[in-house]
This record gives structure tokens, sequence and C-alpha cells, in this order.
């Protein structure tokens, strides 16, 4: 349950069925300090939040560096190339998921590339700032409208200043500009429902002679002056637009841009966000709590910045709001995979972030007449409706089709009753009825789906045949999923169906529950283990549906020794980012197992500074092109689930929390409850208890053995006890507060601290990752060279040992000649150094007449080197570049002022080694 402050009400009476107690005295501060008082846990929420800052110690050149903000419908990516840019991305562009295009601001190239530079993305602030050579830069997008604003101070008041902005080969927008607004425009027709999206991009300036132009069909730019106090504010507004007066839409998409004060709704908006959240601090030896505390802060963070559209913005877990590559994106922009969405709904129940999970919910629920239709046509026979794993925003699906072969997405049934549990959790951790209302007939329909296709067997049981375990198993038979499914939400709709007059429905729900087949069991590893299935088919991806059992479903827990040896014995460890091996061990009571899991998995998929990762194992970010957000959320459920967990209806604290770790935070149970606890050199103090509403809560003994007591959370008076019971149970009242402690370690024993934090001041590191950006590649700003194309191979750097010679790698110079020392380096791109044509790959200006050298791959001489040296004129100079990769031969050429065009790097289909790369100096 959302809260904007934590208000406590005086506790009352306690009815509970533990007899009351008078006080046993203690020692005062005998046991250490807490930061509970007066009913909460007390936390400088600024500070601790700011911990996870991430921190710029050098400009991020690179745009696999870049920085996000969003404001839940408009994302950002912002990087330092050509001196500040930033592409805008809406989330709701379909078909493709399209760019609304890239902004650039030259004249900060002061700043990024002064020696005093530094920045930080301040997530309490939802902002980027940065500093250096006399300037500051602050960027966000407004939480309250669809704006990007940068900010800037310390500029020459009488340079003047530009930004563009732009779109790509590919893109056919109408450009606008009047009276200093330049917009670019363009709308998107899906073939399939003849639907139209669209985005409208408008810049403008807050300064002195504000002029608009457009510069050619794909960009249009602002120029001014700044105040003349060197101050100047960029507006760049982004609204959704389906056609219609292009100036008036860029109008309406900049209103409200002017005057002062106009982040104060940004700032209050974020403030209020992180004060709702719950909270948490992890401390640790060697770093690696911070680091998973400053992940789950981060995707916190980019929930907020992401999911407040009416659809959600991940797609396959890709996080396109966030990309700073054009076009691309993985998979299918228009589709959701269901597995991928989970990660992050489940997070924000322990979060108390879980009005996030709107736009999941909205998905299914605005598309349950065309799930129905589809279900109608594509599976016969059956009844009520089928939910796709892999869905369109049109509400039609490439799966639920049992006229097709199984493949990787189609038969899977399982995610209708995921959707279904996920609309039951936020009932129960919000207390909403309206929830069940509004989403009983999806929920009616599913289960209506299920007792259709079962289908009776010799052994009397009810079977489901020809279906998926998950994308693991094709065309099988009871997969685990649906046998952990059926269980968990048959009586819930049950239930429903009885409160709504639908007795026939809740009759056969539970006549089917007995006839559900058991678990099949195999032997893996000398033990026995839960099968995925009731049939033997191929393992294809590797999901685990056995491990299923325990998350979602929650049909078995850390007291099963069953499922400890399931889990032990899995059969995938940790392959992708969407695995949830650690939140698994966090529900079996596996602490040391959720360390190394988290530990491990951040080596292997973070690859990004922004705390983003890549799809698989060990990705080189260079050669990546989306952002994924999956990890993110398994590292978030692993932690909160590890401290407090509530699953099995017992609510228990600190049973899986690693050891190395202090903690003090909070996490949300079902009730919407928030309980609180403080975890020091292995020794949990005390736990407290802030009541959403009146509940009867089970609370697993924290100090197994021990004497416990209920006592009132702000006065401390004693209410219940003492017990040494494995399970207490505690009534509780909406608006109180509760404190289990150890009887002979009250809270008056303890001295209060509360939570605090300061800024992270430094790039956070975890083995080869990192949070934060550390080193980068400066860009120059090209004195003598302009690149034309390809775009990629635009932003120059200096021609010396250490540089890199290729814009998707990390290969660096380790001999240059002398008399290339400085020149201006155009970068290769390995991934074309197999490209025979076109035959003008590479497009420049000269600004004055220069020497251009070629540095090919010595490999390739004789066999593969491009015809267009020879009959270009380039000569080789007897002198050679050494690099990381390889050894690279020079040639050479004059050229006049004006335009170059040099050919692609392979004279021969199929052949070539690197990519060459282009020096450019004056003659």
């Amino acid at each position: 349950m959302r809260r904007s402050g934590i208000a406590i009400l005086a506790a009352a009476a306690l009815s509970t069925t533990l007899a009351a107690v008078p006080a046993v005295a203690a020692e005062p501060h005998s046991g250490g300090t807490t930061a509970w008082r007066n009913g909460a846990l007390r936390v400088d929420t600024g500070g601790v939040v700011s911990r996870s800052d991430l921190v710029l110690e050098k400009p991020s050149w690179q745009a696999y560096q870049s920085m996000p903000a969003g404001n839940g419908t408009l994302g950002a990516a912002v990087w330092a190339e050509d001196g500040f840019s930033a592409q805008l991305n809406r989330a709701d562009t379909f078909p493709n998921l399209k760019s609304a295009g890239r902004l650039t601001v030259p004249g900060l190239f002061p700043l990024m590339r002064a020696s005093d530079y530094r920045g930080r993305l301040r997530l309490h602030d939802a902002d980027l700032v940065q500093q250096g050579g006399g300037m500051s830069a602050r960027s966000y997008v407004r939480a309250d409208k669809d704006q990007f604003v940068l900010e800037v101070t310390g500029a020459d008041p009488n340079v003047t200043q530009t930004a563009e902005l732009r779109l790509w080969d590919g893109r056919t927008p109408t450009a606008h500009a009047a009276k200093g607004t330049a917009a670019l425009a363009e709308t998107f027709t899906d073939e399939e429902s003849k639907g139209r999206t669209g985005a409208v991009a408008a810049v403008t300036a807050l300064g002195r002679d504000v002029k608009a132009e457009v510069v050619d069909a794909r960009t249009v730019r602002v120029s001014f002056k700044p105040r003349p106090d060197g101050g100047f504010r960029i507006v760049t507004g982004v609204p959704s637009y389906t056609g219609g007066d292009l100036g008036k839409a860029a109008r309406t998409a900049l209103a409200g841009s002017g005057g002062s004060g106009i982040d104060r709704a940004h700032r209050t908006w974020w403030h209020r966000f992180w004060a709702g959240a719950a909270p948490m601090r992890i401390t640790s030896a060697d770093g690696s709590g911070e680091y998973m505390e400053n992940l789950r802060a981060q995707q916190l963070y980019m929930t907020a910045a992401t999911m407040r559209g009416p659809v959600p913005s991940s797609h396959g877990g890709v996080i396109n709001m966030f990309s700073p590559w054009k076009d691309a994106v993985h998979w299918s922009a228009d589709h959701w995979w269901h597995f991928n969405l989970r990660q992050p709904v489940y997070t924000n129940f322990g979060a108390d972030t879980e009005e996030f999970n709107t736009p999941y919910f909205r998905l299914y629920l605005d598309r349950l007449e065309e799930m129905r239709a589809w279900t109608r046509a594509h599976w016969k026979g059956s009844e009520g409706v089928c939910v796709a794993e892999f869905l369109r925003y049109t509400g039609t699906a490439e799966a639920c089709d049992s006229t097709r072969p199984p493949d990787w997405l189609n038969r899977i049934v399982t995610t209708g009753p995921e959707v279904v549990y996920n609309l039951w959790l936020q009932y129960r951790y919000t207390g909403d009825r309206s929830i069940l209302d509004e989403s009983y007939p999806l929920m009616r329909d599913v289960t209506r789906f299920y007792l259709s296709i079962l289908e009776e067997g010799d052994d009397g049981k009810l079977h489901l045949h020809n279906v998926n375990a998950l994308e693991t198993q094709w065309d099988t038979s009871d997969p685990a999923p649906d046998l952990a499914a059926m269980r968990v939400i048959f009586p819930i709709v049950a239930g429903l169906a009885d409160g709504r007059g639908d007795r026939t429905l809740a009759r056969d729900l539970r006549a089917t529950l007995p006839k559900i087949p058991d678990f099949r069991t195999v032997t893996r590893n000398g033990e026995q283990v839960i099968a995925w299935s009731g049939t033997d088919e191929q393992g294809r991806n590797t999901q685990n549906p056995d491990t299923e059992v325990l998350f979602p479903w929650g049909v078995y827990g850390q007291d099963s020794a069953l499922m400890q040896s399931t889990f032990r014995n899995r059969v995938y460890v940790q392959t992708r980012e969407w695995s949830e091996d650690a939140l698994q061990a966090a529900r079996l009571g596996r602490g040391e197992d959720v360390k190394n899991l988290l530990i491990q998995g951040t080596k292997d998929f973070q690859v990004f500074p922004s705390g983003f990762t890549a799809h698989g194992k060990n990705a080189d970010a260079l050669r990546e092109s989306n952002y994924y957000n999956g990890w993110g959320a398994v590292v978030s459920s692993a932690v909160q689930e590890s401290l407090v967990q509530s699953y099995e209806g017992v609510v228990r604290v600190a049973s899986a929390w690693p050891k190395g770790w202090d903690v003090a935070g909070s996490v949300q149970v079902q009730g919407g409850h928030r309980v609180s606890a403080e975890v020091k050199g292995g020794e949990t103090g005390v736990v407290g208890v802030q009541a959403a509403r009146d509940d009867d809560l089970r609370i697993q003994n924290p100090w197994p053995g021990r004497k416990v007591r209920v006592a009132d959370g702000v006065s401390g008076r004693p209410l219940a006890g003492p017990t040494d019971a494995g399970v207490i149970p505690l009534r509780v009242k909406k608006g109180h507060s509760y404190l289990v402690e150890r009887v002979d370690r009250p809270v008056s024993s303890f001295r209060f601290q509360g939570v605090t934090g300061e800024p992270a001041t430094e790039v956070r590191h975890l083995g080869n990752r990192t949070l934060g950006v550390e080193t980068s590649v400066p860009q120059i700003p090209g004195e003598l060279v302009s690149v034309v194309a390809p775009d990629k191979l635009r932003p120059l750097v200096r021609a010396e040992q250490g540089a890199t010679t290729h814009v998707d790698r990390h290969y660096v110079i380790s001999e240059l000649p002398a008399e290339l020392n400085g020149a201006e380096l155009i970068r290769g791109a390995n991934n074309d150094s197999k490209m025979t044509s076109p035959a003008g790959y590479l497009t420049f200006d000269l600004k004055a007449p220069a020497t251009v050298h070629v540095a090919f791959d010595a490999r390739g001489k004789g066999t593969w080197w491009p015809g267009w040296l020879e009959k270009d004129g380039f000569t080789e100079t007897g002198a050679t570049v050494k690099t990381t990769d390889t050894t690279f031969v020079i040639l050479k050429k004059d050229f006049p002022a004006g335009r170059v065009t040099l050919g692609p790097n392979s004279g021969v289909s199929g052949q070539g080694s690197s990519s060459y790369f282009t020096m450019v100096g004056r003659r």
C-alpha cells in the first residue's frame, strides 16, 4: 500500500492469542543501535537514495554509457557525443517503437572536455547534473509533462549556441520551423489494425535572439545566444501525435516550458515517490552488498521512469525508452513476452511500488474481448480465454493456437494463470476490491479455458495434453507449472465465483482440484526431484519448469525436502538476465546461494554503467544495441525476499539474509503491511510492523528458540508474550505499529540511530563491473574533418597511443608514427569488415587541404584489400600502426578542401579482417 508519508496512530489495545505480560527490565542501550522510533523505521530518504547515484568520473562519450531519464511515458538516453546528445523515445509509437529523434547541443563540448569534469545521475531528484570548465548542465524529463529539459549555466553570452533535432536514414518526418520553435513529426500506421500512432518532437530555447530553421528533410535547428549571465534553457516537448497542424502541435508540446520553477512539480513527484518506496540500505566489507542496494535503487528509478503509460514499456526484457541506438529493438517491438514482465511486477509488491503494475494489468484487461475472439478462432473446442505468452498490442497473438504445431511460444498456457494470480496479489497488497470486480471476467475465463481442455485419464485424474512447459518442453503433458497454477488459482477463483453467484463455476473448480495429477518425480544426480512435466520431451530453452512450483506459485517452500532437492539439482543455472535462481534461493532460505548467485549474475550480465544488462553472459557493451532490465528486478526481489517474505502465509524475517551483509530496510508483505528489520553482524535486531489494515498475521520467530514478545510500536510497551513458539500469531489494527522483540533485548535497550546516507562519490565496482562512468574515449570537435556518412563513424577522436581504432571494438593504438600523432581519427566499424559495397562507404568533408592516411589490416594485403586503394591513388608509406588487435599498413593520399569518398573495407566477397580506419592531418 503506497504511503505519501508514514503516519502512525497511537497504539490501542492489542487483540492476540498471546497473553499480555508486564515489561522485563533491560539495561538501557545495551543492545546496539536501532533506527526504529515512534512507530516506524526512521530513514533519511534522500541520503539513502543518493548512495545509489551514478557517478560520472568521465563524460559518457559513447552511446552504451548513456544515462537514463524518463517520466513514465517519455524516456531519454543522455550521453556526451557531439557535446551533448539525448535520444528521445516514447513507449507508444507502435508498431515498431520508433524514436522521436535525437537532440544535440555542440556548445557543451567545453564542459565535457574540461579537465575538472564531473557528473552525477541523481536518483532522488531524477536528473543528470554535469559540471566542468566553469559550466554546468542539468537535464531531466519532467515528471508532469512530456518535456525534456536542459538547463545550462556558465556559457559565453556572446557565443551563439545551437540545438539540433534530427532523425536518420529510413525515416520520413515532416519538418517545421517558426518563431523560435522547430519540430519534427512522423506518424506510423499499423497494417494489421490500421491504427495510427506517432510523435512530435518540438524544440525551443530560452535565451536571446532565438531563431528556428529547417536544415534538411530530417533535421531542424534552433540557434540563440545565452542570457547575459551565461545561462540558457533548451526544452524539447515530445507528446504523441497522429497528424494535424504541426505548428499547433509544436506549440502545445512546449506549453509551460518558460518561466522559473518549471522543475518544482518534477522534484515534488520524485521525492514523494521515494518517500513511499520501501527503503533499504545494505553495507558489507567487500562492497558487494552496496552494489546490490544500488541495483535495487536503479530498478525502482527505472520503474518510475518508464511505467506510467497504458501498456508496459518493456518488451522481451528490453527497455526501449532509454535506448540511444536509433530505432534498433531486439525481438518484437509490438509484442510482449509475459515471462519478461513478471519479474518487475513481483518486485513492485515488495517495494511498495505496486501502482506501477497498472500498465501490466491494463495490457491484459483492456484486451479481453480480443483474446476471447482469438481463443475461439484458434483453440478449437475450448471455452473462456487463453492468454498468449506472446501478445501483440492489438490483442492478437502468435501463440494459443491448437491448430499450429508447438513452438517456442505456441502452446504455453500458464500465462493466463500468472496474470490471474498477479491480479489477486495486487488486491492482497493494496486491499482494493475494485481490482477483483474489474478482473473477475478475465479470472473466470482463464479457469474456464483450463476446465475445457483437461481430459480425464484411465487413472481418474484430469490431464493436460499437447501443451508446453514454458519454452523448455514442447508438446508435453501435465507440465509442472500448470499443475501448480491450477492448485493455486482454482480455489481463489472459486471463492470469487461464490461471491458473484457463479455457483456452477465454483463447483466445477472445487470438483477439479482433487483430480489434478500429483507432480511427477524423477531422479537427478541421485536425488528425487520434481519433473518438468509428465513426459520426457527434450529441453529447448533454459527455463526450469520444475522450480516454477516454488516461484511464482509457492506450492512448496523452504520446509519441503523435495523442493530443496529440486532447486539444488535444477538443470539450468542462471543462464540469462531473466533467471530467477536468486529469488528462488531466497524463498528456500538459502542465504549464501542468494549472495553468490547475485554476485555471479551481476558479473555475467551487467555490462552497462547505467546498471542495465545484456541478454546473455559476458557480452561486449560496445557491440550491444539494447538495454535489458530483467536482472535489476531479479536482484530487487531477491534481496527483498531474503529480508522479509510472506508467500506461504507466514511472515519470515531475515530467513535468507546473506552472511557478511548488514541491512536496515523495509519490505511490504501481503496485506499491504510494511515489515522493517535490521541485521548487523548476522544478528537480527528489533522487527517492526506497520499495519495497513485490520488483519491477522503469522510471524515466524526471528530468533528460533528464544523468548519473544510483541510491543507497541510507538511506546515500546509490552502487549503480548513472552513466547518461544516457532510462529507467532498477531492481530493488527489499521494505522497501528508493532514491535516483535527478544525479551532479553527489548527496543529500550537499543540506542537510536537513524538510517542515513551520503551521496556516492565514486564509481561503484563489483569485479569487472561498474556502476557509473570511470573511463571513456573523448570525442574531438572536427577542426579539419566532418564525417557525412556513415553516421556511426561521425564522432572523431585524436590519433595517439591509447586511442580506440574502431567504434564497435575495444582495440587501441599501441604504436603510432610520430607524424600521425594528433591527427583527426575516423574510426572503423569492424562489423563492416567484410563489406564490398557501397562504393562510397565513407564520406567526409575537408575544411582545408589535407593528407588522408588509411590504415589497412596487414593480413589482407594481396588477398582481400579493395581495388579502390590503387585506383584512387593511395600509396603505401612504409609505416605501420600497431594496435591491441593487429598491425595495420598505412597508405596515404593528398586531397584539396572539399568532399572525400572512400570505398568499403574488402574487395573479395566473404573476406576481410579488421576494418580500416582513417587519419587526417593538414598538408
